[in-house]
């Protein structure tokens, strides 16, 4: 689904309300099976379904939820509901609202642009194993952003763990480094081949 389809089903299905932020955040039993049902329903194109879902489980507390919603409302340029639910899932350490939540900060939308925070929200994802947290936070280590010194072999850990987790940028940047020496990794043939491979897998 691209960001052009998200935003003309938002249209029709006009979500923008302030209703959303004062939801009650009682939690009921199913609150985590709609939460899970409006994600699957999300992946596989089903917004209008999915949004039902989410906001119902959103409010109810299920922090996935919240997270799946603020994604879908940040696409929608909805960054002051985006933020908001990132919020309350980060609240309750969710890795994928820390993880949000530090993109807001770091771009500036929703919220005063603040890269210190943007950093420490995102280090807080990439500790919970939040695989994309892994490398925003080892590209900050890489180039001395976010508040964060350059640290290029500190760096290339991280671009390990998230490559891992099967983020395959994170696996690129490995094969690069072990092509030409980066990241104060030495020149090594074989593991630039074995991330290449990696890398060329498919999904």
């Amino acid at each position: 689904m691209t960001k052009i389809d998200v935003m003309r089903d938002f249209a029709r299905l006009i979500i923008v309300s302030t209703l959303m932020l004062t939801a009650p955040a009682t939690l009921r039993a199913d609150a985590r099976a709609d939460g899970e049902k409006g994600i699957l329903e999300y992946k596989k194109g089903n917004l209008i379904e999915a949004m039902q879902l989410l906001e119902k489980s959103a409010a109810e507390g299920y922090a996935p939820a919240q997270t799946t919603l603020a994604f879908i409302l940040d696409l929608g340029e909805n960054d002051a509901q985006a933020v908001h639910w990132y919020r309350q899932a980060a609240d309750s350490n969710d890795a994928g609202g820390l993880y949000g939540l530090g993109g807001m900060y770091a771009k500036g939308e929703g919220v005063e642009k603040d890269p210190l925070k943007a950093g420490q929200l995102i280090k807080q994802a990439a500790q919970l194993d939040h695989a994309e947290a892994m490398r925003y936070y080892a590209k900050a280590l890489e180039s001395g952003n976010l508040g964060f010194d350059a640290a290029p072999q500190l760096a290339a850990e991280w671009y390990q763990k998230a490559a891992e987790r099967g983020d395959k940028p994170s696996m690129h940047r490995l094969k690069q480094a072990y092509t030409s020496g980066q990241l104060g990794l030495p020149v090594d043939a074989d593991k630039a081949r074995a991330w290449n491979d990696k890398v060329n897998q498919p999904d």
